[in-house]
């Protein structure tokens, strides 16, 4: 129910409005396109859920129902979580605070993120029909790079002598990552054919290509190089920082790497290359009583 302290502006407006607004600030802040997509629907979903009550009448009772209704839908945990946040915050955003008292965010499953072999993306890599596909599926093995952080790069950007990148990511927070040197011929090699643009990835339907224009640029070539695992710009940047814990890199230096804010969502790829240790134990401990056994 509305309180004392709810702004008289918010009730003036309408819900369609409040998402309007609330969806100005995500851009504002530079929230990804994909964030702000997903936001816009389940807010949308949710004040239809709502009917004709003023989101400003929400009582944690609606956001469990609504969270139910969702779960009987077929939505999976994880979906069910990412509403539960976007609900959360938009109500925050509101000042509506006090409508929350009491509210937990559902269980989110804990699972270890996926990656790949070495062999594994280089054979996306052989399979790549031209220098863009190539570099695109390097630039994301290598630095660990987020899909939009990704398409939005600028050819100033890159520093080919230093073999870095400035990236600008969440929160529109710059930070510094780096290639190897054999990336080095693929960049140059699709360079030249992208003269006469600002953007490293552009595309003829606006300034640069869209994130799901590389999904589909993966899907194609793991298809083609027969890979039964999933291939997702996300499992790029999962295998990106996997490897690199595992030889050595500092786990410090992967969160300022990848971006992450807080240690805490870098320190599960400690758990990733534990998993990754107890295979290659099974596996050398297997060969070894196999040629044990032949004697």
């Amino acid at each position: 129910m509305p309180t004392e302290k709810t702004n008289s502006s918010i009730l003036a407006r309408d819900n369609k409005e409040l998402i309007e607004l609330y969806i100005s600030h995500l851009i504002a802040r530079n929230r990804s396109e994909r964030t702000i997509k997903t936001f816009k629907s389940i807010l949308q979903e949710f004040v239809e859920f709502l009917g004709d009550r003023h989101v400003s009448q929400v009582t944690v009772y609606d956001i469990d129902f609504f969270l139910a209704t969702l779960r009987s839908k077929g939505w999976k945990k994880d979906s069910i979580y990412t509403a539960a946040v976007a609900v959360k915050r938009f109500l925050e955003f509101l000042g509506l605070s006090d409508n929350l008292a009491g509210f937990e965010l559902p269980r989110r499953e804990k699972r270890l993120p996926k990656y790949l072999e070495v062999e594994e993306v280089f054979k996306l890599v052989d399979v790549a029909e031209n220098p863009r596909d190539r570099l695109i599926v390097l630039l994301l093995f290598t630095t660990g790079l987020r899909i939009n952080e990704l398409v939005s790069l600028r050819l100033t950007d890159i520093d080919i002598e230093k073999r870095s990148i400035r990236v600008r990511g969440k929160g529109a927070k710059e930070r510094i990552v780096y290639f190897p040197e054999f990336v080095l011929p693929i960049l140059k090699e699709h360079l030249e054919s992208i003269k006469n643009s600002e953007w490293l990835f552009p595309s003829e339907a606006s300034d640069h290509i869209h994130y799901t224009t590389v999904e589909r640029i993966l899907k194609r070539l793991k298809k083609k190089a027969g890979i039964t695992k999933r291939v997702t710009p996300h499992v790029l940047r999962h295998t990106f920082a996997t490897l690199s814990l595992a030889s050595g890199l500092d786990i410090r230096e992967i969160q300022e790497l990848l971006g992450h804010s807080s240690l805490n969502t870098t320190q599960i790829y400690t758990h990733v290359s534990r998993e990754r240790l107890r295979k290659d134990y099974e596996s050398i401990w297997e060969k070894i009583l196999k040629d044990t056994n032949k004697e």
